[in-house]
């Protein structure tokens, strides 16, 4: 039995923030019902990159769900809808700050439907606030919350993260609310309203560059692939590519020393300690980088496991695909979708009871209207009306 089995979340999200947490309570057994506009349905079906005339970016995000059309500009579309709500435990939206209260379908509207629903919002900059109707991506949440600033080479410009990491985190913070909503509910049977952003949740990611700037009056600059507590913690360069080492023990770096062939250095007083280190470590850098040049990642691996130091490679993707430790995780999954063959990111939550599983390709749009509709009371004779009134596809 999937743990969130008989929870029934209704899905009005599109792109990716909300759509990847949906995926993730999808994933442990609710009932995700994707509601989809009649146009051209989740915005993210018509991301590149295709393969097959379908589209990467709502393939990966929209597992285990089921799809129905609704018109939500319609007053039949919006009944439909609130005919769902009645029967659900979750709604989950990501339109910009106020398009739910525009459409008659926002909070205040869904709990006179349901009066322990609860609704979960996701927006780039959250439902208050004087910034709260601008428009935001992954990319614009990053830089507003500090996290770009933050990211990069020292000499170099303020960088992304490479992967839509604003939508993503945010999405985790969404399920995290959810659940605790669920609980909440579970004890007393209320219901209540979630409001995630993505700025708020990737300042929630900085650590102590608050305290930095409060308490030691030091703005926290880009450090790169370094970490400010200990040295060394970088990225060095080996015969066939890159690689991050570390040392295994920030008041001793003695094995460190030995592993790399300079032993001596841990005998010198002026790197006898993390904040020395960090004095130095331009000059600590070439050491390291010129004795890495001189193996391969493979080499240094072994190397680093004799002497108990800290290593990995800097892996490409179709590299991290064929890794032992993540194959023997199942992070890699086999997957077909309309006829394409495809691997995909498994679930990383690995529970020993109440484990995720995979059951549905992403649907297609509206593939399920038909199912989910009748399931709430609607005749064939009524899906007829509605189709031709253009309220569902």
């Amino acid at each position: 039995m999937n743990v969130l089995e008989g929870i029934r979340v209704i899905d009005l999200s599109t792109a990716y923030s909300a759509p990847i947490a949906t995926m993730q309570l999808a994933d442990f057994g609710a009932d995700v019902i994707k509601i989809e506009n009649t146009g051209k349905g989740d915005g993210a079906r018509t991301w590149n990159p295709f393969v097959n005339g379908e589209s990467l970016g709502y393939m990966y995000a929209n597992r285990n769900k089921r799809s129905i059309t609704l018109n939500l500009k319609t007053e039949e579309g919006k009944k439909a809808l609130f005919e769902l709500v009645k029967t659900a435990d979750v709604v989950v939206e990501n339109f910009r700050p106020g398009v739910t209260k525009k459409l008659g379908i926002d909070y205040e509207v869904m709990k006179q439907i349901k009066p322990d629903i609860i609704m979960a919002s996701l927006s780039g900059y959250g439902q208050t606030g004087p910034y709260a109707k601008k428009g935001a991506y992954s990319n614009l949440a990053e830089a507003q919350s500090g996290l770009m600033y933050l990211t990069g080479w020292p000499n170099g410009l303020p960088t992304g993260s490479g992967v839509a990491f604003g939508d993503s985190i945010a999405g985790m913070f969404l399920v995290q609310g959810i659940m605790y909503a669920l609980f909440h509910h579970e004890r007393t049977g209320e219901g209540q309203y979630i409001d995630v952003a993505m700025v708020d949740s990737l300042i929630g990611l900085i650590q102590h560059g608050f305290a930095q700037v409060t308490a030691l009056g030091i703005e926290p600059e880009r450090i790169g692939n370094r970490d400010l507590s200990d040295y060394p913690y970088d990225t060095f360069e080996a015969k066939d590519g890159y690689c991050q080492l570390g040392n295994s023990t920030a008041s001793d770096w003695t094995m460190f020393t030995k592993a790399i062939g300079h032993p001596e250095l841990a005998l010198e007083e002026k790197y006898d300690s993390p904040d020395k280190r960090w004095d130095h470590v331009e000059e600590i850098h070439d050491i390291i980088q010129e004795w890495a040049s001189q193996y391969t990642r493979a080499e240094i691996e072994q190397i680093f496991g004799e002497y108990g130091q800290l290593y990995s490679p800097i892996l490409k993707c179709s590299e991290v695909m064929k890794d032992p430790q993540v194959l023997h995780r199942e992070m890699v999954v086999d997957l077909e979708y309309r006829g394409t063959k495809y691997k995909d990111k498994g679930i990383p939550v690995k529970m020993s009871k109440t484990p995720g599983t995979i059951r549905m390709m992403p649907p297609t749009q509206g593939q399920h209207t038909d199912e989910v509709l009748k399931s709430v009371g609607y005749t064939d004779e009524q899906l007829q009306h509605m189709r031709q009134d253009g309220v569902i596809l």
